[in-house]
């Protein structure tokens, strides 16, 4: 395994058809001719999606640079994974309808800040909103943050 950051060098695939195993998708994306990759450092499977971790950051960029991926007559959608920044929290299911004071008292509440402390960017939508921090919070913060978030969407 090695000690090299992740980031750069992982992979995920959406839209996995069901027919699709581990051991099929090594092959395919060990294989630099026909997917651009090279020699993976794991392969994770959770329900239709993939993560990919390669041994070098280009290989992955080459398998995100071809684009069209196929194996067994299915299409493969491929991305880089969203990043994993401390600073920023998305807030899921919220109401369309819900004013920003609400949600701001949400927030506030739920995470003990104050309004200098964040900085909220809604979807276009308003189905979701980008929760921007001034500083990353501490690990109980982000437990209250999580379980109220989860009740709320539950609510919707």
């Amino acid at each position: 395994m090695s000690g090299k950051n992740p980031e750069g060098r992982t992979v995920e695939v959406l839209e996995l058809p069901g027919n699709i195993d581990e051991e099929l998708l090594y092959l395919y994306f060990e294989n630099k001719r026909r997917s651009g990759g090279g020699p993976l450092e794991s392969v994770e499977i959770k329900q239709n999606r993939a993560t990919l971790c390669f041994e070098d950051a280009e290989a992955a960029a080459r398998v995100l640079s071809k684009g069209h991926h196929v194996v067994h007559n299915s299409e493969l959608s491929v991305r880089k994974p969203p990043s994993k920044d401390r600073c920023r929290l998305l807030l899921r299911g919220v109401n369309p309808y819900t004013s920003t004071e609400m949600i701001e008292l949400y927030v506030e509440n739920m995470m003990d800040l104050n309004v200098t402390d964040y900085t909220l960017i809604p979807s276009p939508e308003k189905d979701f909103v980008l929760i921007h921090l001034s500083q990353p919070l501490s690990k109980g913060q982000k437990r209250v943050f999580y379980l109220c978030s989860e009740m709320m969407h539950a609510k919707n």
